[in-house]
């Protein structure tokens, strides 16, 4: 094959459409970037692959226009008439009792992440990708092509050159100025490509894990007394919904049986009634006949039979109706923790699964990829907007370091909070389970240091790089760059019917017409600052060619007082902090997720050290913090020499 002639020439071509590659193609298409997005299958899949995502993916998933989704369509937190579904439940014995009292819960049904929404939801991965897809029909810039094999890739000084077989057999050819591998760990671009150049995904050695799981999903229907009349609790009098909820309940469960550690819980919407359940494959085992029809009755049909004694009845125990049971996925699948040694070579990156994996017990796989997506889109875009750029490969090389630099450090953040969950769940020497529930248990008696047990992987706050000199990082870190900016509520002081309605703060400073890749926030102590807040942004835009815009400033007071009477604010964007209360009257805002608790308005301010402005990238991390104009502008000058 030969590239001397070309069909079509786009700013990045994206080689997979799962939910990372989607996200990318639709944080790109937001900023403009032109971008081909090839996707092997014809149709999203049906099966349920990921089922947990965390506070950080909701949040992104709000990046790209989907929340009013997120609890109503892809999953929830909180079903309707039950308490929630935010708590990891961690059950320990050798016994088949999912109602046994735990030795610990982490509750993540709590605003404590600094997100503003609760700590995780139990989604269908399907419907994930079904409304990405749906952002990037809508944007002019980016193109999903499905049933498109991708068949070579070759690169140049310039361009990365792709062929690909389309959905009508037709071998096509498309160059691109970058292209990104969000295909898998056994996808084309990282087996195919660029591990003949060296890039290899190894086994992180300092939190190694390395087993076969087998991962079945059911769906679940009701039974009745008509279709079940030998059912003994219709004598008690239960109802069709009750006995559901009896036999499959709704919070995670991290069953840590020594002889066969398993997890648990309910996913997707309530009306879906989708159960998953997972249990390790012990040594000798072979996977796949573990995961035969015989062998998942044998180990799982246990959990959901009850003792008739349980709900007051002498007779003998009772299980789940079997044909209420729809097997829709039972399989071996290998997890482990594994990363790529590099995750950009020249003009081809990696996202996602094609540049790390991880084990199942922190909802962490498709989070991760989200996090590799928004902060790959900016940088993209950066780059490709900038045609000198684009071509010095020295320069956005280094961009491309400091990103994946970034990333490998939340990625040994997020994989030693997973690994420390696994690690319960799979602990089999008898000492240290006994030593491990009498210190939990004696802990927790203590009831600051129960809550701060119930955090979870929250309990060191929200993330934060570590500066690393010569790697491209894109913050200041003498500035306090580098951490993680937080989102609150809020609600505009200058009240008209267009802007009385609650907000989320990321929906303000990166609101669809502002221009600016970078975004400015000036937070105020009292409305009295604000014309000193105008001052500080004024001339930024001679020195940020572009990249911030003084008039998009995000102006909030760290006022939450409904009753507060400005006077002659003017046009610009001005809000005050909203509580959790007419949070909760938005109700489109709150539909489908538990109210916001231990929610902190104030959280902005005190998370960046009472700074008074803000220097913010797309990807929601701090660039730098400023006290005033002139440290404001030494910074976004700073940002055309990172």
């Amino acid at each position: 094959m030969t590239f001397d002639t070309f069909e079509e020439t786009t700013d990045v071509v994206i080689c997979g459409c799962g939910p990372t590659g989607a996200m990318l193609s639709v944080l790109l298409g937001q900023f403009g970037v032109p971008n081909v997005t090839l996707e092997r299958e014809r149709e999203i899949t049906s099966d349920p692959r990921g089922i947990a995502l965390d506070e950080e993916g909701v949040r992104f998933l709000q990046a790209c226009g989907i929340y009013d989704k997120v609890f109503t369509d892809i999953g929830q937190c909180k079903p309707p008439m039950i308490s929630g579904m935010g708590n990891f439940r961690f059950i320990s014995g050798v016994h088949y009792d999912l109602y046994k009292p735990p030795f610990m819960v982490m509750n993540y049904n709590t605003t404590e992440g600094g997100t503003g929404h609760p700590g995780f939801v139990c989604h269908k991965q399907p419907a994930i990708e079904k409304h990405l897809r749906s952002q990037i029909e809508n944007l002019k810039s980016s193109d999903l092509r499905v049933g498109c094999n991708v068949t070579s890739i070759h690169e140049d000084r310039s361009w990365v050159y792709v062929s690909y077989v389309d959905a009508n057999g037709i071998e096509k050819q498309i160059r691109s100025k970058f292209l990104v591998g969000a295909d898998g760990k056994t996808g084309f671009t990282r087996k195919n490509y660029l591990e003949p150049r060296g890039v290899q995904l190894l086994q992180v050695s300092q939190m190694s894990y390395e087993e076969t799981w087998v991962a079945l999903n059911w769906e679940v229907a009701l039974p009745t007394p008509e279709a079940h009349p030998a059912f003994p609790l219709w004598s008690k009098g239960y109802t069709p919904q009750q006995v559901y909820d009896s036999f499959f309940p709704v919070e995670f469960r991290f069953l840590c049986n020594p002889e066969r550690a398993a997890i648990c819980s309910r996913f997707g919407l309530p009306r879906d009634r989708l159960w998953r359940f997972e249990y390790v494959v012990l040594p000798g085992e072979d996977g796949h006949a573990m995961s035969s029809p015989e062998k998942m009755r044998e180990i799982v049909y246990p959990y959901i039979t009850h003792r008739g004694s349980k709900y007051g009845l002498d007779t003998e125990d009772i299980t789940y109706p079997e044909d209420c049971i729809k097997v829709l996925r039972c399989r071996p699948f290998k997890f482990s923790a594994r990363s790529c040694n590099v995750w950009a070579k020249d003009r081809v990156a990696l996202c996602g699964d094609a540049a790390h994996v991880f084990p199942p017990f922190g909802g962490q796989g498709i989070a991760s990829g989200f996090r590799d997506a928004i902060s790959l889109a900016w940088r993209l875009a950066l780059i490709t907007h900038n045609p000198a750029l684009a071509a010095d490969s020295s320069r956005f090389g280094k961009i491309l370091e400091g990103w994946y630099m970034e990333r490998k450090q939340q990625f040994d953040k997020s994989l030693a909070s997973t690994i420390e969950n696994g690690n319960y769940v799979t602990e089999t020497n008898a000492a240290k389970i006994f030593f491990r529930e009498w210190y939990l248990w004696a802990i927790q008696l203590v009831p600051s240091w129960k809550h701060h047990l119930e955090l979870g992987n929250r309990r060191e706050g929200m993330a934060r790089y570590e500066w690393l000199p010569g790697t491209g990082m894109a913050f200041l870190p003498d500035l306090g760059g580098g951490r993680t900016f937080p989102q609150v509520y809020c609600v505009a002081v200058q009240q008209t019917p267009e802007t009385k309605a609650v907000k989320f703060t990321d929906d303000v400073i990166f609101a669809p017409h502002k221009t600016g890749l970078f975004q400015i926030v000036s937070i105020l102590e009292s409305i009295r600052d604000l014309a000193k807040a105008r001052e500080s942004v004024r001339g930024v835009n001679k020195i940020s060619k572009g990249l911030v815009r003084e008039e998009e400033t995000t102006f909030i007071l760290n006022v939450a007082n409904a009753d507060l009477q400005p006077n002659n604010i003017g046009t610009e964007l001005v809000y005050r902090l909203a509580t959790g209360e007419e949070f909760v009257e938005q109700k489109t805002l709150c539909e489908g997720r538990p109210q916001p608790q231990y929610y902190d308005p104030y959280r902005l301010a005190r998370e960046v050290g009472g700074k008074a402005l803000v220097v913010l990238r797309p990807d929601r991390v701090v660039f730098a913090l400023c006290d005033d104009g002139d440290q404001l502008r030494s910074a976004v000058n700073a940002i055309h020499a990172f």
